[in-house]
């Protein structure tokens, strides 16, 4: 029955020209790691191995990020809609329905592992891979797709709006991701000790670590492992696994069918969900100086108040403060966090610059869908108020949690033996200025969101990144010796991330006075 449920999925991907781009993005992704790991240790025979590793690392993450995020609105647009309910005219049951469009994106989700397989045969030409390797990458990345699809689905059950499905998506992929290093860490301490686990080898922290090793590092620790058992032996823990992930995919279609057959009339929203807004969501505190605030922001920048008149909006302000105070509480208080605190500080940095990334890929979406954006165009503000109003609304919701980061960073970096520590602080402030600019133009151009957020990351994180390794490689390549001075190459790379902001600017500018950007309802 759910047939042509399918049939009807495939064939609206099908007019979607992101579903042909994400094959290219795939291919350009297993690429770039190609690169990236030439300018770092050359294309020798030997290395084939390590550069099927490396590959099967970007494939497996490209699984985890873009799957959940491509699965999370599939029932949800339906209940936006108002769809769904004819889908529940016919004899289809809730099951049928989730199931059907699981089949749907897993197949477009699997046109990306295709797409890939002509890259992945250089490490063949290479040499140094053997089949177990190929068989565990295959049944590695079937498991990791089936949990993956497993977190759409579950979280586009549980959810109605967009964004907020996308946030369970992503709660449920790191949830189902520890569960399968764990698995994975267990099936393997479990072959190569048939005698079980004994002491600290129990703990699950032990498994996790485990998994994790023997997921992604394979092209460096096969042979260790392979000492220890047979590379049968690996393959048949590692299908058991699969299976296992099969069965829990099955699962999650069946708790996903359960609850969707039980949310498609909509219902007023409960008490319990009333008194919970009332009780946590409303200011109480303060409520004067609170008003007379948020009235001072709507008056001097009225765009940037768009982005915090809601109290989501101010917890992603005030939530990722609180969550870089608590780990620097934690942190500060090991003796030997300031002489190696680089890595910590790194780690942070990146999660703002990728949660930063992921707010300006999204931040015309909204406009676009509800119209509110053709109101601001023919409202008194002129576009480079709009545009810069809302660049000052993105920096502001930032800017306590990096101006907490860069603070301490610079504090520590007195007791720091470690080169280049200045410079790694200049490095994402610079990205903090340029990353919102670059978003917001590839927000209104693009007409998915998953599009302008591969774009934002491509650009504004990806390239500042690698251009400094290709910079280094054209420099060695001219003149056969190592360049003098590498803060050159990344000098290079800053003036580039600024030069290619203003231009991103300028073209939002010119594209919201021309009014050239797609109206259409985006669909991931």
């Amino acid at each position: 029955m759910y047939l042509p449920v399918i049939s009807r999925e495939l064939r609206v991907s099908a007019r979607q020209p992101f579903t042909y781009h994400l094959r290219a993005l795939g291919v350009g992704a297993v690429l770039v790691a190609s690169v990236f790991f030439g300018l770092q240790q050359g294309f020798d025979p030997d290395l084939g191995g390590r550069l099927f590793a490396s590959l099967h690392f970007t494939l497996f993450w490209a699984i985890w990020i873009l799957v959940p995020v491509l699965t999370a609105d599939c029932i949800s647009r339906e209940r936006r809609e108002g769809t769904l309910g004819l889908l529940f005219l016919t004899n289809l049951t809730g099951s049928d329905i989730v199931v059907a469009k699981g089949l749907a994106h897993g197949l477009r989700a699997f046109t990306l592992s295709l797409a890939v397989v002509p890259v992945v045969t250089i490490p063949f030409l290479l040499g140094g891979v053997s089949w177990t390797e190929v068989a565990v990458s295959a049944l590695i990345n079937i498991s990791a797709m089936c949990w993956a699809l497993a977190a759409g689905l579950l979280a586009s059950a549980w959810n109605k709006v967009w964004f907020r499905a996308v946030l369970w998506a992503g709660a449920w992929a790191i949830l189902f991701l520890v569960i399968l290093c764990s698995a994975v860490g267990a099936a393997v301490v479990g072959i190569i000790m048939p005698a079980g686990f004994a002491g600290f080898q129990e703990s699950t922290d032990f498994a996790f670590l485990t998994g994790i090793g023997f997921i992604l590092g394979m092209g460096w620790s096969w042979a260790s492992y392979g000492r220890l058992a047979t590379p049968g032996q690996f393959v048949w823990g590692v299908g058991q696994l699969a299976l296992g992930s099969m069965l829990a995919l099955a699962l999650a279609v069946l708790l996903a069918g359960l609850k969707t057959k039980r949310v498609w009339q909509e219902q007023p929203v409960s008490w319990q969900r009333v008194w919970l807004r009332e009780k946590l969501c409303t200011p109480i505190f303060w409520l004067t100086f609170f008003r007379k605030w948020m009235r001072y922001k709507l008056e001097r920048n009225p765009i940037g108040w768009l982005e915090q008149r809601t109290w989501t909006g101010r917890m992603v302000t005030w939530g990722w403060f609180a969550v870089v105070v608590s780990l620097y509480s934690g942190l500060l208080s090991d003796s030997n966090f300031a002489r190696d605190f680089r890595g910590i500080q790194m780690l942070i940095g990146w999660l703002l610059i990728g949660t930063l990334a992921l707010s300006t890929a999204g931040s015309f979406r909204r406009e676009r869908e509800s119209g509110v954006l053709e109101l601001l165009l023919v409202s008194p503000l002129s576009e480079r108020t709009l545009i810069n109003g809302r660049l000052r609304g993105l920096w502001g919701q930032f800017l306590p949690s990096f101006g907490l980061l860069l603070g301490v960073w610079a504090y520590l970096s007195q007791w720091s033996v470690e080169e280049n520590t200045s410079w790694s602080i200049v490095f994402f402030t610079i990205t903090f200025l340029t990353t919102p600019v670059i978003g917001l133009y590839f927000s209104l151009r693009c007409r998915t969101y998953i599009g302008a957020l591969l774009a934002t990351f491509s650009v504004a994180i990806l390239l500042p990144v690698m251009l400094p390794m290709v910079l280094r490689w054209m420099w060695f390549m001219a003149v056969r010796q190592y360049m003098p001075n590498p803060i050159l190459a990344g000098s290079g790379a800053l003036l580039f991330q600024f030069f290619f902001a203003a231009v991103c600017w300028r073209r939002l500018h010119e594209r919201l006075v021309a009014r050239a950007f797609p109206l259409q309802r985006s669909e991931a």
